[in-house]
């Protein structure tokens, strides 16, 4: 009997036992889930979080161009409310002008080829026919303007017809028929100037630059003679645009003097290039950069006499 009972608590002990292990596996099974789940949620949590510090740097970026752009409107001039009245006039105007100054028609190009200058003038474009020639030229011209009781007036500055050797005065002989260009340089001699520090002695050195490379050649020889940085050269239509690097103003800071003869070789050795009408020199692409201590401006363009 003892035994029996004996055998019959061992089974209820070992009974409970194993149903202590079985909740205990459980129990850690369910942990372990749960941890696992925890864990996986974490990570989804991370992965979102770094969305949202992606998204928040794409609007960062997006809200900066915004602001930038924003800020170069401001930036900008407003156009002088005279501006389109000033381009009417001269579409009315100036064909008339021009043709009492080359006794042929004139035909002007699109308001768009108009550069407006400061000190209210403007640089027109066009291009007449040659009766005697029978042949068409490009023409530029540059008028001054004003506004006199409400109504726009205008003034013939200058007039410079392809080929022609510089600019002229309205009040010069016209039409002489000696403005057609007879060559095209595949060599083109520039004169680059130096100048004494008495002043009394002055002189160049002639280069023959290849008209195919003419910017790069150009930038070359100015370095070389003027101690010039030039980043680009271009022309448009009988144009010379010159564009000087940032650091020129200040290296061109050396006093009175100094100032006046690195600014006098320089525009003297550009104004040698054959060919060209007009020249507009530039500092980092902006016009009339001011240079030097003594706060010398480069014009906003030189007609070439």
């Amino acid at each position: 009997m003892n035994e029996a009972r004996r055998f019959k608590g061992e089974h209820i002990a070992i009974g409970i036992l194993a149903v202590i292990i079985v909740i205990l596996v459980a129990y850690f099974v369910l942990i372990a889930s749960r941890n696992t789940f925890i864990v996986q949620e974490i990570n989804a949590g991370q992965e979102f979080i770094h969305e949202l510090l992606l998204a928040n740097d794409i609007l960062e970026a997006d809200a900066r161009l915004l602001r930038e752009e924003i800020e170069m409107l401001q930036a900008k001039e407003p156009i002088d409310p005279i501006h389109y009245r000033v381009i009417q006039q001269i579409l009315d105007v100036a064909p008339e002008r021009l043709r009492q100054v080359f006794d042929e028609e004139v035909e002007l190009s699109a308001p768009e080829d108009f550069i407006m200058l400061p000190d209210r003038r403007i640089l027109i474009r066009g291009q007449w026919f040659c009766a005697y020639t029978e042949m068409p030229y490009t023409l530029e011209a540059i008028f001054s303007y004003w506004l006199w009781e409400d109504e726009i007036r205008l003034s013939l500055l200058g007039y410079s017809p392809f080929g022609w050797v510089g600019w002229r005065y309205p009040w010069e002989s016209p039409n002489n028929h000696s403005w057609v260009r007879q060559h095209t340089l595949e060599m083109v001699p520039v004169r680059f100037y130096w100048m004494g520090g008495d002043w009394d002695e002055v002189g160049y050195n002639v280069e023959y630059l290849n008209g195919e490379n003419f910017p790069e050649e150009l930038a070359y020889y100015a370095f070389k003679h003027l101690n010039r940085i030039i980043v680009d050269a271009w022309f448009v239509d009988t144009i010379l645009y010159v564009n000087l690097h940032h650091s020129e103003p200040m290296r061109m800071s050396s006093g009175t003097f100094g100032e006046w003869a690195m600014y006098t070789t320089l525009v003297n050795s550009l104004y040698s290039v054959p060919g060209i009408d007009a020249l507009v020199v530039l500092v980092d692409g902006q016009r009339e950069a001011t240079f030097g201590g003594h706060g010398m401006p480069f014009r906003d363009i030189y007609l070439v006499n």
